[in-house]
């Protein structure tokens, strides 16, 4: 299996018998004020092309004190409106003078990856926290090695989950400087469950990984209680992450037409719009009327969802309030460091 294999200053300076300080000059671009020949800078940077070299930027950036050196980590698996946050920066940065280093870790892994960034030695650095981790990423959170490296660089995270970590947390991440961006799960649902109880639809099917997240919050859990039939289900997408989200729901759908045909259900609970379509689909085919005899609730609020075929109510993942935030900061950094809570909106199926 090929390896890399870079060259040092050293190396290329023996290789073309001249001076480390030649060669130098030459990578930083001010051979003419150190007086070495045209001939001299075209032999050097014709062996540099001939053996494939390549300066090292990363000190090269530090001896110049280079300015605007992001880190962007993206912790945990990429999914929807984290996806869609990722191709707005890919955007931003394409158009911005600073340059970019990006990092992947997963669950247990965030303290590793914040180090690796800082050993490049960036400015600041942009974690974007997938929905998809283990309790929303609260455990790498938590890691008291974390704190300790978050303490030395500015940082941003971006998708924090409010209100799923407690007060404390919280509290004791703006202590280290943390800018959080992001919104309350809970409150996304909150105005669904009240609309629920208000128009008598009490009898949910919900995704499992949904409730255990309304059961941490005081209202959320109290109106799950006061409903009539609240059965959960497990998340399709544990263990699939890579399976297609309209594929998940279908296979939902069907392990859930025993229990909806042996009981009448208001409402099925999703974790994203992909899996309720997907659903839908399903439940349609086998004689359901979607938004008559069942409705269902999906969430994030996909771009293309007006054009699929089935009408399912969404929760709308505040995306652009979220990643105009986070320019905000990057572009004027604020004096002290805040909570940044978005506000997801309600998106009922026509009809209804």
């Amino acid at each position: 299996m090929m390896q890399a294999r870079y060259y040092s200053t050293s190396e290329l300076a023996k290789k073309t018998g001249t001076s480390r300080q030649v060669i130098s000059a030459i990578i930083n671009d001010n051979w003419k004020q150190k007086r070495i020949s045209q001939a001299t800078y075209d032999r050097i940077t014709q062996a540099m092309d001939d053996i494939g070299f390549v300066p090292n930027r990363t000190a090269i950036s530090l001896r110049k004190k280079k300015q605007g050196r992001v880190g962007l980590l993206c912790h945990g698996p990429l999914y929807s409106h984290t996806l869609t946050a990722l191709e707005k920066l890919n955007h931003y940065f394409l158009g911005s003078d600073q340059t970019l280093q990006i990092h992947v870790s997963a669950d247990g892994g965030l303290a590793d990856a914040v180090r690796e960034l800082m050993g490049n030695r960036v400015d600041s650095i942009i974690v974007l926290m997938s929905p998809m981790l283990e309790n929303f990423g609260v455990k790498d959170l938590e890691d008291k090695a974390l704190h300790k490296l978050l303490q030395a660089v500015p940082h941003y995270i971006y998708n924090f989950p409010f209100d799923v970590p407690d007060q404390d947390m919280e509290e004791k991440l703006l202590s280290l400087g943390s800018h959080l961006i992001g919104f309350s799960r809970n409150q996304a649902y909150l105005g669904f469950l009240e609309y629920l109880k208000v128009n008598k639809l009490t009898r949910v099917l919900i995704d499992e990984k949904i409730f255990d997240l309304l059961a941490c919050g005081e209202q959320t859990s109290a109106l799950c209680k006061s409903f009539s039939k609240v059965q959960t289900y497990p998340n399709p997408q544990g263990g699939n992450l890579a399976e297609n989200t309209f594929h998940l729901g279908e296979q939902l759908a069907h392990d859930l037409l025993a229990d909806l045909r042996n009981e009448t259900f208001d409402y099925l609970i999703t974790f994203s719009d992909g899996i309720a379509q997907g659903a839908a689909s399903i439940l349609e085919k086998n004689g359901f009327k979607v938004g008559k005899d069942i409705h269902i609730l999906g969430f994030d609020k996909i771009d293309s969802l007006q054009y699929l075929k089935y009408g399912i109510s969404t929760i709308e993942v505040p995306v652009d309030s979220m990643f105009t935030k986070l320019i905000e900061l990057l572009e004027k950094p604020q004096d002290g460091n805040f909570s940044h809570r978005c506000m997801p909106l309600l998106h009922l199926a026509e009809g209804i």
